[in-house]
């Protein structure tokens, strides 16, 4: 039973409908129930939802009254034997493994799923540690990785993004080093994501897409990225979802290979939930065709 009162928005339930097919399907082929870490707040309502696939369950709260609620919760549902609660930094737990308490996070999982304030980057890459520290200790198990976070970042380091923007230039350029119309095009289109004017979400769907599959491959899996979903959450707040699925590539001598090329993630459509519907968005990016 899923709490009455709570922040959550049509749209961000519509996104989470969209996570629980994956879910399911990966129940279905594991044919077990999945071990979740994640920050499902005092309502913890993705546990909720998704109880018929998951089992264990490790919440991550820093917030006191949540981390209350989230007790309460779990209690009034019966599921309190269920739930390994952390209590801090979900970035500092993820670094060092466990809470300010010694409570430990538990790998391997089968779902993470972090719902940020911000994006990835800003200053310090700490959510870039985190990420990176985690998918090492994943190694050698498939998993559904998905993220939220919210476009309006104060602390975000365009910068940065513009950086691996411009390595992502300079890596497809090199495929075509003797065609000089496909590397215009490239320049191009890269450079329509650098633009001052261009909506962040377009850069971020690049930005993450790569940062995730160029992390993954490193640390022996292969990558799946499903199109991004923007969707406006709590107060108009603009938001973007992000669904991968890991697949280790056992006993490689070398970082795994994703059968989606740097081009393919360039290319692909950012959806939106509105209204209660998914839909592909009427603008996109301009596409890479080579």
């Amino acid at each position: 039973m899923l709490p009455r009162n709570y922040t959550s928005t049509d749209n961000k339930e519509r996104v989470r409908e969209e996570d629980t097919i994956l879910i399911k399907k990966e129940f279905l082929r594991k044919k077990r129930k999945l071990i979740y870490l994640g920050m499902p707040s005092g309502e913890m309502r993705d546990i909720l939802a998704w109880q018929s696939y998951v089992d264990k369950c490790t919440a991550v709260e820093i917030d006191p009254h949540q981390r209350s609620e989230l007790v309460l919760n779990a209690i009034k549902n019966g599921l309190e034997n269920n739930i390994n609660l952390l209590f801090g930094d979900i970035e500092e737990i993820l670094i060092n493994g466990r809470d300010g308490f010694n409570n430990g996070l538990e790998f391997p999982y089968d779902i993470v799923f972090l719902d940020c304030f911000g994006t990835l980057v800003y200053k310090g890459l700490k959510r870039i540690k985190a990420i990176t520290s985690l998918i090492k200790k994943q190694k050698g198990n498939s998993f559904l990785f998905l993220i939220t976070f919210n476009l309006r970042e104060r602390r975000y380091s365009k910068s940065s993004a513009i950086r691996v923007l411009d390595k992502i230039q300079k890596e497809v350029s090199s495929f075509y080093i003797h065609d000089d119309s496909i590397k215009k095009r490239v320049h191009d289109v890269m450079g329509w994501y650098k633009l001052d004017k261009t909506n962040e979400m377009y850069r971020q769907k690049v930005f993450v897409s790569y940062f995730f599959k160029a992390i993954a491959e490193e640390h022996g899996f292969k990558i799946h990225v499903y199109p991004p979903i923007f969707y406006l959450g709590f107060n108009n707040s603009p938001m973007m979802h992000f669904s991968f699925k890991m697949i280790p590539e056992i006993d490689s001598p070398t970082k795994a290979i994703s059968e989606q090329t740097i081009i393919d993630l360039i290319n692909l459509n950012i959806k939106e939930a509105s209204k209660k519907k998914l839909f592909v968005k009427k603008e996109q990016a301009p596409s890479l065709i080579v």
